[in-house]
């Protein structure tokens, strides 16, 4: 006899914007991450301020926002090596959502 769960499952009813920011470093191809309690992840934001923001806590001079829709961050997440695991909205730097990826 199956069992329905009674509890919801957190983050389910959490989205991401369709147009979200990512920081590229054109000259080395490299973009903006993030590690969060372990969890390694390509660093999003629903602003183009929020990106800057970020960029100025990277040591690598000339990055560029890039704005991209939700498929696209999430290819770019995909195509990060390994410990990349996710795409994280870092709207909220202590609380990210956080999208896996592999």
């Amino acid at each position: 006899m199956s069992q329905t769960l009674t509890l919801p499952l957190l983050g389910l009813d959490e989205t991401f914007p369709d147009q979200l920011y990512v920081l590229h470093h054109p000259a080395s191809n490299r973009y903006g991450c993030f590690q969060h309690e372990g969890i390694h992840g390509l660093a999003c934001f629903s602003t183009e301020e929020g990106a800057i923001r970020f960029a100025e806590w990277i040591e690598l001079s000339g990055m560029k926002t890039n704005e991209v829709n939700f498929d696209e961050a999430r290819e770019l997440a995909k195509d990060r090596p390994l410990p990349v695991v996710s795409l994280m909205l870092l709207d909220a730097i202590n609380n990210p959502k956080i999208h896996f990826v592999r």
